[in-house]
Order: structure tokens, then sequence, then C-alpha cells
């Protein structure tokens, strides 16, 4: 018997129903099959380019702006061009002794006599230190005292503007040595304003210290100056406790910043 027979006769209506019916029903059951659950990728539409994380490396930071940079403060100014700091006489200079020597380098060195020690030009900078728009001259030397041992070494800052032709000297300092407490660590220089930063603790005169580790030292000590016009004023000094370093190979950090910098 067929399906439906039992129904009577089906009219042409009757006919077209079951027959969309019936195509209705095979679509649907195609699309049921093609359209069947599958483990899915799920994407996310962005407008970055993925890259892969990399597995851990160490990280290699840039040269710093002022290490960069520092190349420039060594560019002599027209109104040093006839001054020759290598060869210069920095006047009467007095040693941890007493005694006075005329520090007149030659060719950057001047050596003391009985092997007791030298005077030597580490470098110099040209920075506008007191606002008028025009460069001064920083002249760093450094000072090694032998008695018999070398104590590493004192670092001396001049600092001189020029006016119709001729030098003049605003600012001079000399640090202890590495050997002992007030050493160098950093020489910080900016339009008006110097920092120093020494070694150990430099608020109170140095004592005498048998018991002191030679190069070896604790905490350090930041002295702030400003230029007030004439001359180049303390304006604070602090001790900041750290542990004890040695510092027999260190090299101090130089930094300068300007207003172009």
């Amino acid at each position: 018997m067929l399906p439906f027979s039992g129904y009577g006769p089906i009219d042409s209506t009757e006919r077209k129903a079951l027959l969309c019916a019936a195509l209705f029903s095979c679509l649907f059951i195609v699309v049921l099959g093609v359209a069947r659950p599958r483990h899915r990728i799920q994407r996310t539409l962005t407008t970055d380019i993925g890259v892969p994380t990399p597995a851990p490396y160490r990280v290699h930071e840039s040269e710093p702006t002022y290490v960069r940079s520092l190349e420039r403060f060594r560019v002599r100014p027209e109104q040093f061009e006839q001054v020759d700091f290598t060869n210069y006489s920095y006047g009467l200079h007095t040693l941890s002794n007493g005694k006075k020597v005329d520090l007149n380098l030659r060719h950057g060195l001047l050596e003391l006599q009985k092997d007791s020690g030298w005077f030597e030009l580490k470098d110099v900078y040209y920075a506008d230190m007191t606002g008028d728009s025009r460069e001064e001259a920083i002249v760093w030397l450094t000072h090694e005292t032998c008695n018999p041992s070398c104590d590493g070494g004192a670092d001396l800052f001049y600092i001189y503007t020029e006016s119709n032709g001729k030098l003049k000297r605003i600012w001079q300092y000399e640090t202890g040595s590495r050997e002992n407490e007030c050493g160098l660590k950093s020489f910080i220089l900016s339009e008006k304003q110097i920092v120093l930063e020494l070694f150990g603790d430099c608020t109170q005169p140095a004592m005498n210290d048998s018991d002191h580790t030679k190069f070896v030292v604790q905490g350090s000590t930041s002295i702030r100056l400003e230029f007030d016009g004439w001359r180049f004023a303390q304006k604070s000094i602090d001790y900041f406790v750290t542990p004890p370093r040695n510092v027999r190979s260190y090299q101090p950090n130089i930094h300068i910043y300007s207003p172009a910098s």
C-alpha cells in the first residue's frame, strides 16, 4: 500500500503542500549534516601583528643618553681655542703633607719628586655653568699619592670662565682618595648646579682611623652646589648609608646635562 492511500484522493493544492514539505525536510537534513559540530579554532580580528614570545634572554639596554652625548661637551668653543689645558699652570697646590707645589702640567702630566706621586689631566668639558649662554671649561685632573704605596688617586676639578680674552677660575675642588673616604663616586653638572657624590661619610672633617680597611668604604655623601652669580655655593650635604664596598678599581661617572640635551 502506498503512503497516504487510505486518505482518499489528493487534490492539487494538497499535493503541492506535501511536495513543499518534503523538499523542506530534505533541505533541513542536508543543512544539519553540513553544519554538524566540529573542533573549532577561535580567531580574533586585530590590527596588531602577532609576534611569538621569544625564549628568556638578557636585555641589553641602549647606552644612556648622557653617555652618548658626552662627546659633544669635549668640543672646544671659540673663546677657549687658544687655551691648552694639557700644558697649563693651575697655580700652587697644597699636598696632604702641607708642602706646596706649582701645579704646572706638561703634556698633561706633572710627576712629583722622589716618586711621591703625580698629577694628570683626565678630561676637559665645555658647558654653560653660569646661565650666560656661554660655555665654561670644566677641567678634570687626577692626583695619585704614593708613600710608598699609591692611594688609588684623588680627583681635582676646576671651572674656568673667559672674559675679554682672560681666564677666571670660578670653582675648584679636590676629593679624597679611593684608599680612604671621600673618593669620587660621580660628578653631575647642569646649568648653575653641581652635584658631587663621594664614597663614605664626608659630612665631617676627615679623621685618622687606624682600623680603616684600605679601599673599603661604607655609605656615600651627596654635595649640591649652585651658582649664585659670583661663585658656586654649597646648598646641601647628605649622607646615605650603604653596605661596605671595595672601590680600588672604581671608575667615577660623569654626567652632564644642558638645556639642549
